[in-house]
C-alpha cells in the first residue's frame, strides 16, 4: 500500500510539473510575439502538445493504480 501510495504521489508531481513547463512555454510563446521573433514558436507548441499527450498518459495510470488502491 505504501508503495501504491508513492507512485500516486510521484505521478500526480509528474502532472503538475507538465503544467508548470505548459505556463511557462506559453508564457515564453507570447513574449516571443510581443517581439516580433515568432521563429521557435513551432518548436514550443510541439513541446506543448508532448506535454499534454504525457498528462493524459499520467491521469490514465494514475487512475489505474488509483483504482488499484481502492
Amino acid at each position: 500500500m505504501l508503495n501504491v501510495k508513492s507512485s500516486v504521489k510521484r505521478l500526480i508531481s509528474s502532472i503538475y510539473e507538465c503544467q508548470k513547463r505548459i505556463m511557462i512555454n506559453r508564457r515564453f510563446m507570447q513574449d516571443l510575439i510581443n517581439e516580433g521573433n515568432e521563429k521557435n514558436i513551432p518548436v514550443l507548441q510541439l513541446e506543448i502538445e508532448c506535454l499534454k499527450d504525457k498528462i493524459v498518459e499520467y491521469q490514465k495510470e494514475l487512475r489505474a493504480r488509483y483504482q488499484y488502491s481502492c
